[in-house]
């Protein structure tokens, strides 16, 4: 009977250490998958830091450019206001010479009838 139980022993044993070497060869497959899986997540941690920053420097180029377009419009907004200006001045001047004008001719028509 001690010759059984040994054998006993010896067979869980075994098993057991069957059981090791496959949950080991499924736990090694598995630290596999995950460092192909790292590899994969570095290169994507990578990609969008480089996408990042991509997209920082053209939101800092676009701020610039708004920057300009604002000083430019605004500039040329200031222009047309003085040359607008101008235009009214010139308008209002030009009707007071018509008048001018018109006075003139009148008198001479009244001199003319008289």
């Amino acid at each position: 009977m001690t010759m059984h139980i040994g054998f006993i022993i010896e067979t869980v044993v075994a098993v057991l250490l069957a059981v090791s070497i496959g949950y080991s060869i499924m736990l090694d497959r598995r630290l596999k998958g995950l460092r192909l899986g790292e590899g994969e997540m570095r290169k994507t941690i990578q990609d969008l830091g480089a996408a990042t920053e991509r997209a920082e420097r053209a939101v800092i180029a676009l701020r610039q450019a708004l920057e300009e377009s604002d000083m430019e419009l605004t500039s040329q907004v200031r222009l047309a206001e003085r040359r607008s200006a101008e235009l009214q001045a010139q308008i209002k001047s030009g009707g007071e010479f018509l008048g001018r004008i018109s006075r003139i001719v009148g008198l001479g028509e009244t001199r003319e009838a008289a």
